[in-house]
């Protein structure tokens, strides 16, 4: 008997591919298994990671499976035991492999310009469970996700369906009033704690005008503060992964702005005219508005 799979990307998994892969588990009638290859990053606080999340980290036995993917689309970052051609369905918001995905999926690929997977989640559930009420826990890791994603409904790829979504959540839910700004301050908190290691669990490479570039990022409420007292790990991060450039970028939520730190007067001169950074004379630049990893990256390619 074949059995479902709904999984993520393998670099690392952030608070979407996490709250895509457990609310996903509602959804069929026959739940399927949740298998969350990445390690867990800074945006699934220790506050999140005490909720019962119940997933595994690899397939462990053999048998027939398909599978569901979420919150990643690029074929690289599918961890070993996803099979491409037994892949169902796909759901994503990242661009780069549509094409790939809708000729062997069809319209059970759903790639989409959201702020949040987790929208797209959402709507799913709405449109094949019609009177089904989703858990509070499921809820309640979308909800988180979307704000997240958004940086909290400030960065330029919020949509509408992802307010309309984060405000039908809230029916379901069981989270505190003030609860986003906890969310953060359990980010700064969790962050402070190790901070290399946040760095490094949110780093990606990406290849910029023929160059291999890491890119890191941290959301915080305030960044400035950060950026300043740890610019030597942040470089020590981004130099082992070996890269001919790169740069660290923190939307510093409470300001709303970004704070860019790198070495490289390529990748400041490519900022300097894709988003008009200020780095006056020095290593750290600062934008005029909130921007996410993902857009930054657009503008720039």
């Amino acid at each position: 008997m074949t059995k479902l799979v709904v999984t993520t990307g393998t670099r690392f998994t952030d608070i979407d591919g996490l709250a895509c892969v457990i609310a996903y588990r509602e959804i069929p009638n026959e739940p399927p298994l949740a298998v969350i290859p990445g390690e867990l990053n800074q945006s699934v606080t220790t506050k999140i990671r005490s909720w019962p999340l119940n997933f595994a980290t690899t397939l462990r036995e053999s048998g027939e499976y398909d599978f569901v993917v979420v919150d990643v689309s690029e074929t690289s970052q599918l961890a070993n035991f996803v099979n491409k051609d037994r892949v169902v369905e796909l759901y994503d918001h990242h661009f780069g492999f549509e094409k790939f995905w809708q000729e062997k999926l069809g319209g059970k690929a759903k790639i989409e310009a959201v702020g949040a997977c987790a929208t797209l989640i959402w709507e799913e559930f709405k449109k094949r469970c019609p009177g089904k009420k989703i858990s509070p826990l499921a809820a309640n890791l979308l909800y988180a996700a979307i704000i997240s994603n958004t940086l909290n409904f400030q960065a330029s790829v919020t949509t509408e369906r992802d307010k309309q979504a984060f405000e039908e959540l809230k029916a379901f839910i069981n989270l505190p009033a003030d609860w986003t700004a906890r969310y953060y301050q359990d980010q700064e908190v969790d962050i402070y704690t190790n901070p290399e290691r946040a760095i490094a669990n949110d780093t990606k490479i990406q290849i910029i005008k023929g160059m291999r570039c890491a890119v890191g990022q941290l959301e915080l409420w305030n960044s400035r503060a950060f950026i300043e007292e740890h610019l030597r790990q942040i470089e020590m991060v981004m130099r082992e992964l070996e890269p001919e450039i790169w740069f660290f970028s923190s939307p510093s939520i409470s300001e709303g702005r970004n704070y860019i730190f790198t070495k490289s007067e390529t990748v400041k001169n490519l900022l300097r005219q894709v988003l008009a950074v200020d780095f006056f004379g020095t290593d750290i630049g600062v934008t005029r508005k909130l921007w996410l990893r993902k857009e930054i990256l657009k503008k720039i390619q």
